[in-house]
């Protein structure tokens, strides 16, 4: 007999086999499921009442669902190494299908600043992810994949799109970007990336990384909230000239 609690997605390529309690999260996994396969799972994601208890003790503001949701996560986080992805705590957008990450320290703008280039790029800007997208290697290129955790406002879109730059914000009264090599910026680099407790995962974890960070260019952006930090940006690591309205 199948399981009534269980549900099949797809992130990054990976199926993964959810197992849950609560009847509210098939809707949370909506865009991301699929038929039960046929050769079975690459992760399997099973929530025990222990597991929901740890995360409620961590913190027990999130309430019994959020913290069921971040029993999955973290499972489909600790094995999705193994399959060749990480997680990566920044917003991702894309604009013309090419995608672009900012990356920040809790409460530094990302999600302002990303919300600026939709409300002055229009429609060829494309919320992927606004909190916690998946990065994968495919043969030469690193991608963005979106997941279901989007942060509060639930900004994600179920694609994935190659990765073109990575632009990590500070907060400043002017607004200038430059370049820079990733090891200079390495310390805030690793704040934004999912370290898995298993020894092999954090190896192939950044392994990954240094794969993406070679072929990525890697900016700093130091901005306010206007559209003149939307310009800086964009041309930046667009390579192309801001567009006239």
């Amino acid at each position: 007999m199948e399981n009534e609690n269980q549900i099949y997605i797809s992130l990054a390529g990976m199926t993964v086999e959810i197992n849950y309690i609560r009847r509210r999260i098939p809707r949370f996994f909506r865009d991301y499921r699929i038929e039960k396969p046929e050769n079975g799972a690459d992760i399997v994601a099973t929530v025990s009442p222990e597991g929901v208890a740890a995360e409620l003790e961590a913190d027990p503001s999130v309430g019994e669902l959020n913290a069921e949701k971040s029993c999955i996560f973290r499972c489909i986080a600790e094995r999705s190494p193994y399959f060749g992805s990480f997680l990566f705590h920044c917003a991702a957008i894309s604009y013309e299908s090419e995608g672009y990450l900012f990356g920040a320290l809790s409460g530094t703008g990302k999600t302002t600043h990303i919300s600026l280039w939709r409300e002055h790029l229009g429609d060829k800007v494309e919320v992927v992810n606004g909190d916690k997208p998946l990065l994968r290697m495919t043969g030469e290129e690193p991608e963005i994949c979106s997941t279901p955790w989007a942060g509060k406002e639930g900004w994600q879109k179920n694609c994935i799109v190659p990765l073109r730059g990575i632009c990590l914000l500070q907060r400043g009264d002017e607004n200038k970007i430059e370049r820079v090599e990733p090891k200079d910026c390495m310390k805030l680099i690793i704040q934004q990336v999912y370290l898995p407790r298993d020894k092999e995962a954090l190896f192939l974890t950044m392994g990954l990384l240094d794969q993406i960070l070679r072929q990525t260019p890697v900016y700093l952006l130091t901005c306010d909230i206007s559209e003149a930090a939307v310009r800086t940006s964009f041309e930046a690591l667009t390579g192309k000239p801001y567009p006239n309205k």
